[in-house]
């Protein structure tokens, strides 16, 4: 079956509620990947998000290294300086 949808501003597809709903691994957050082939786009779940992201997890160690401070500064201050000059 096709169902419609409509390309909205930055290339945002909203996926229909009817087929969110057939598809378990379609949901909020999940990682997709997209295959494209000739005139086609088809989206599939990512081969590595058999599993649920534990963001809480993931933003506390984000908060955790940001909050490192040393004689340089902080660790993000050091890494996106590391990475703006080489």
């Amino acid at each position: 079956m096709i169902y419609t949808a409509v390309i909205r501003q930055r290339g945002q597809l909203t996926i229909p509620d009817q087929v969110r709903d057939m598809l378990v691994w379609l949901r909020e957050g999940s990682v997709v990947g997209i295959d494209i082939d000739s005139e086609e786009v088809r989206i599939k779940p990512h081969s590595r998000a058999k599993k649920d992201v534990d963001w809480d997890g993931f933003f506390s160690k984000v908060q955790l290294a940001r909050s490192f401070k040393g004689k340089r500064g902080n660790l993000s201050s050091i890494i996106v300086d590391d990475r703006e000059n080489h």
